[in-house]
């Protein structure tokens, strides 16, 4: 079997390890220690990487990665499973969304691989902010030995379970058909994890760039490591719902034996549902308001709704209606998350919608300026 060490731990052929990364020198005199589960098999197979909490509020993939990965799993396992159950310790403990040494997103902070461009003039280039240098440092560990990977989230507190299909950029014909490959695996590993969670695809991709959703984790892997790599949003943040972490346990098991891992027979997942659109859907924050108001919400989380159906209600502070008196949606489409808040200023979101994606998965990189 291969061995693999990462951080204080290392694989055995049967048995399961645990240990940390020391990934950041604290000014208080301690460190900031990722924690590490490796679980091997008796038997050859692949490596499969399984994050979650890499925002500090967002609960539910702790649960599910300690649910998961059992001596039990380890007997009937081909293969290696890396967990890391959080990849953000300290924001874990401070129960936010960022690290506690820098206020940004740390799911932006991974390498930009072939999105690089060089910028003499850029000076912050040279020093990589301190999440930065761990993501630079988690990255490493997925470089060597990953063969697949899971990053596990949260959306907010009124959301429905989906997965990500992120884009694929591509560098002339040849790249192109590695990265058609590449999305074949992606789009296997997602229908595998089926009935977890609902599939999307992320953004356009120019927003994707944008958004520099491919410096997130499982964009870097993919897009820049090419390795097979999906995030998938497990609904509720900042609570833990049984339900929902056993069927993702479940869904994971799944993914296991597409990958290979495991010969049991797959699981239904019983313990919730989640819509199955009838077409490939994209995200996009719709519908907005636009004036200042009370807003209550009339679907909720998963529902399919219709062009002019009416979303939420508008009012001002004493009750009466703003205009209409009601949001509506120019899109067909799916709910996926509704907003937490009952007050709401123009174009802000009400909710975040699955339309119909008319963008291709696989697509050419920016050019270059």
């Amino acid at each position: 079997m291969k061995t693999i060490k990462i951080g204080n731990v290392k694989s055995e052929s049967g048995k399961i390890n645990y240990g940390f990364i020391d990934a950041m020198d604290l000014p208080t005199g301690t460190k900031d220690r990722i924690p590490v589960v490796i679980a091997q098999g008796k038997n050859e197979g692949p490596t499969f990487f399984l994050t979650a909490n890499i925002h500090g509020n967002e609960l539910t993939g702790v649960a599910v990665l300690h649910e998961l990965v059992t001596e039990d799993l380890v007997k009937d396992l081909k293969g290696t499973i890396v967990s890391i159950p959080t990849l953000n310790p300290t924001a874990l403990r401070l129960y936010q969304r960022h690290p506690e040494y820098q206020d940004e997103d740390p799911n932006r902070q991974f390498p930009e691989g072939p999105f690089a461009r060089p910028d003499e003039d850029d000076e912050d280039k040279k020093y990589p902010k301190p999440f930065e240098q761990v993501a630079n440092l988690l990255y490493s560990y997925f470089k060597k030995y990953a063969d697949y990977h899971l990053d596990i989230h949260n959306h907010s507190l009124r959301s429905v379970p989906y997965s990500i299909i992120d884009r694929i950029f591509y560098d002339g014909d040849d790249d192109k058909k590695e990265a058609e490959e590449l999305a074949k695996k992606q789009l296997g590993m997602v229908e595998a994890f089926g009935a977890g969670a609902m599939m999307t695809a992320d953004f356009p991709p120019k927003k994707y760039l944008n958004l520099k959703y491919h410096r997130s984790l499982s964009g870097a892997v993919l897009n820049s490591l090419r390795i097979p790599a999906f995030t998938v949003e497990l609904g509720s943040n900042s609570v833990l719902y049984p339900e929902i972490i056993a069927g993702a346990v479940k869904a994971t098991r799944n993914l296991l034996r597409w990958a290979g891992m495991l010969n049991s027979p797959k699981e239904k997942i019983t313990e919730y549902s989640v819509p199955i659109p009838e077409y490939r859907l994209r995200r996009i924050e719709h519908p907005r308001a636009n004036q200042s108001g009370i807003i209550k919400l009339l679907v909720g989380p998963g529902e399919k709704v219709t062009k002019g159906q009416a979303i939420a209600k508008i009012t001002d502070i004493h009750g009466r209606p703003i205009g209409e008196g009601i949001i509506k949606t120019e899109y067909d489409g799916y709910m996926i998350a509704l907003r937490d808040q009952m007050t709401i200023y123009p174009n802000m979101g009400i909710a975040e919608m699955g339309i119909r994606d008319v963008d291709e998965i696989v697509v050419p990189m920016p050019p270059k300026k």
